[in-house]
C-alpha cells in the first residue's frame, strides 16, 4: 500500500493481519534495504504486536526522485509522524536496523509522545564531534558520487564485501542471494541522496539527548560486530533506561543472521518494556 505524505509516496505493508487490540511496531530497514527485510524474522514476536513495515525514502517502492531536502533526517521524521497519524497510530514501538536505527532514534527524540519504546539493531547516535562528522561526510559524499558514476552492480559488489558484512558470507547461499537481490533492486539516485543528506556524516549527534530520554531503549547487537558492541556499551552509560543485548555468533545484520534468536529477543523486549 502507498500513502501520500506531503506530496510524495511512502510504501508500507503490515506483517500479517492488523489487530487493533495489539500495540504496533514500526519497522525501519537499513541502507540498501526494504521494509520487507523483517518479514521472515519475527514469527515469535508477531504474537505480541502488529508489525508495520515501511520503505524509507529513496528505497524500495517509496519516493526516490524528489527534492533532496526530503531526504534530510528532520524531514523524514516529520513524514513518518504524518504517516502514523494518517494510519491513526498514536503511539508505536520502533524497531530499526542500522540506518533505520539512526532514524528510529532521531524520531524517538523528535516525537517522544509517539514512541513507547525503541528497539535499535546495530544503531548509533551519530558521531560526537564536528571533526568526525566532517571526515565521515567527505567519505559519504565520495561514495555517493561513485554510485552515480558506476553501475549498481559495481557498488553492490563493493558494499557486500565491506568488513562490516563479513559474517554474512557464512549465511546459506539462498539467503545471501536474497540480500544481494534486495540491494540490486534499489535506485542509484535514492541511495546517493540517502548518503548525502541522511548518512552518518550528515546526521547530527544525539549523544547529549540520550541522557534525557525517558522511554526504554534496547540495543540489539551481534557479538562479532565489535564496533557496535562497543557503541552499545557506551550508550548504556548515558542512561539507565538503555539496555544492550548481545546476540552470540552474529554480525551487523542480526535479524538475517540469527532470525530465531532475534525474534525471541524482540518478543522479550515487547513484553518487558
Amino acid at each position: 500500500m502507498k500513502a501520500s505524505i506531503r506530496g510524495i509516496a511512502y510504501y508500507y505493508a503490515w506483517l500479517g493481519a492488523y489487530d487493533e487490540t495489539k500495540p504496533t511496531v514500526l519497522c525501519l530497514h537499513g541502507f540498501t534495504g526494504k521494509g520487507e527485510t523483517f518479514a521472515h524474522c519475527l514469527p515469535v514476536a508477531k504474537k505480541q504486536a502488529n508489525f508495520l513495515m515501511v520503505d524509507l525514502i529513496g528505497h524500495g517502492q517509496s519516493a526516490i526522485f524528489v527534492h533532496p531536502y526530503r531526504y534530510q533526517m528532520a524531514s523524514l521524521c516529520e513524514d513518518l509522524a504524518l504517516l502514523l497519524a494518517q494510519l491513526n497510530l498514536k503511539k508505536v514501538t520502533i524497531l530499526g536496523y542500522s540506518m533505520g536505527a539512526r532514524v528510529g532514534l532521531a524520531f524517538g527524540i523528535s516525537y517522544p509522545e509517539m514512541v513507547s519504546c525503541l528497539l535499535l539493531e546495530s544503531g548509533s547516535p551519530g558521531l560526537k564531534t564536528a571533526g568526525e562528522r566532517k571526515q565521515r561526510r567527505k567519505k559519504d559524499e565520495r561514495l555517493a558520487q561513485s554510485l552515480l558514476n558506476e553501475s549498481l552492480d559495481v557498488f553492490v559488489a563493493y558494499w557486500e564485501n565491506l568488513p562490516l558484512f563479513a559474517t554474512q558470507k557464512n549465511l546459506p547461499p539462498r539467503v545471501q542471494q536474497a540480500i544481494q537481490q534486495e540491494r540490486k533492486s534499489q535506485q542509484r539516485y535514492g541511495l546517493a541522496c540517502s548518503l548525502w543528506f541522511m548518512g552518518t556524516g550528515a546526521q547530527m549527534s544525539y549523544w547529549a539527548q540520550l541522557k534525557n530520554t525517558q522511554m526504554p531503549i534496547y540495543l540489539l547487537v551481534g557479538s562479532a560486530d565489535h564496533k557496535f558492541v562497543d557503541l552499545a556499551s557506551a550508550m548504556t552509560h548515558e542512561n539507565s533506561r538503555i539496555q544492550a543485548i548481545v546476540i552470540s555468533d552474529a554480525g551487523h545484520c542480526v535479524h538475517m543472521e540469527k532470525p530465531d534468536q532475534f525474534s525471541r529477543v524482540v518478543e522479550d523486549c515487547l513484553l518487558n518494556k
